[in-house]
């Protein structure tokens, strides 16, 4: 028997959440299938708890909608702190240059607090689901099959987004997709001394890896699992570490939390004939931008996000979210963080929504008007000075 929703939505990280909560509050029948057993991703599972900034660095709101709720959400049930300026609505871009909207929140408080987001919704939630294989007529997917403990279950819907973070779908539906350069170790954890926790975010250099360190390609199942065994062999290289420089002192560091998921970066992505890039699209306005965002690693950057990059070409009825994004590699340092994500997945659910309601893929200005509508920023006034 084939279970039929409107949307589904393959992978619960940030890009997932964020897909099926917009295809979701239009009244679309969403389910969200996620291998692990908690939304989030590498922002909750993999401890990865930096809320990079919606902002350009210069006092503009990049990035609004979805991506500015669960930046919220993240600080709903733990510690965390909205920098003033930005909390008040009142405050000026001149306020605001130089200082970026950001958070450090908790894993634990943004788990809890993404997965109500979700139930209230109305997402179906499939837990412990991973997806399989998909079946198509060589213009749309028609179904999926995935994994689960009663064995194999096939699922349809109207409209699909991939939000994997491998591009699984995409794959197995015979789009073209790239992979990324090799993976270098990472191993963020908490660690305590009986006193203070601290969290360590530990790894490896990413780009110029030097000559016989570890690298791991992301699909690769054997890389994978090797990157998982050496990720806690590093932390426990890095505590015994500071137990030797600490050696005089009483208290000794051990680890407390560890990552539950990979910290692999870039594994692999929809290759449609656009690809967003850092180095080539700063201050480029594309005319189906259906969202934007400022570059978390320098001050001034401004990028409008193409519908052709989340649009899959040989399946009419796919999107890409996060991740999965058509992008170069300079630009999947942009689109694999959280901000990105959510923008990218608030596009690609609602879309998958409006197809869902019209039995056509939206045109961009269609979208751009919804999305608008929702607390996305998407102003071409913004980059005239190109």
């Amino acid at each position: 028997m084939t279970i039929r929703y409107d949307v589904i939505v393959c992978g619960g990280g940030i890009a997932g959440i964020a897909a099926s909560l917009s295809a979701a509050r239009t009244g679309a029948k969403t389910c969200m299938i996620e291998k692990e057993y908690a939304p989030g991703g590498l922002a909750t599972l993999g401890l990865i708890v930096i809320y990079l900034p919606l902002d350009d660095g210069d006092g503009i709101k990049m990035s609004g909608g979805i991506a500015e709720e669960l930046l919220k959400t993240s600080l709903k049930y733990g510690p965390g702190v909205i920098p003033p300026v930005w909390a008040d609505e009142s405050k000026t871009r001149r306020d605001r240059a130089g200082v970026r909207y950001s958070v450090r929140y908790e894993a634990a408080p943004f788990m809890i607090a993404a997965e109500e987001l979700l139930v209230d919704a109305g997402v179906t939630i499939l837990y412990d689901t991973r997806l399989a294989s998909a079946q198509t007529n060589g213009l749309n997917i028609q179904s999926i099959t995935v994994d689960t403990k009663r064995g194999a279950l096939e699922l349809s819907a109207a409209a699909y987004v991939d939000a994997t973070g491998d591009a699984d779908l995409c794959f197995f539906a015979g789009e073209k997709t790239a992979c990324g350069k090799p993976n270098s170790r990472t191993g963020w954890y908490y660690s305590f001394d009986g006193s203070e926790l601290r969290l360590n975010g530990i790894s490896d250099p990413y780009d110029n890896i030097p000559s016989g360190n570890p690298t791991y390609n992301g699909i690769d199942p054997d890389d994978i699992s090797r990157h998982m065994i050496h990720m806690r062999r590093f932390i426990l290289e890095d505590v015994k570490k500071k137990n030797k420089a600490n050696k005089d002192s009483k208290k000794e560091v051990y680890p407390l939390i560890i990552p539950a998921f990979h910290g692999l970066r870039t594994t692999r992505r929809l290759a449609a004939d656009i690809e967003f890039s850092e180095n080539l699209h700063e201050r480029v306005w594309f005319d189906d931008a259906v969202g934007m965002i400022g570059n978390w690693k320098k001050r001034g950057m401004r990028y409008s996000i193409p519908y052709r990059s989340i649009k899959a070409e040989k399946n009419g009825n796919l999107y890409a979210a996060g991740r999965c994004v058509s992008a170069d590699n300079s630009g999947w340092d942009l689109t694999r963080v959280i901000p990105s994500c959510a923008v990218t997945g608030e596009a690609a659910g609602l879309a998958a929504a409006m197809q869902a309601d019209s039995n056509h893929a939206p045109d961009a200005d269609s979208l751009a008007l919804k999305l608008r509508a929702q607390g996305v920023p998407i102003d071409k006034t913004l980059f005239a000075n190109n």
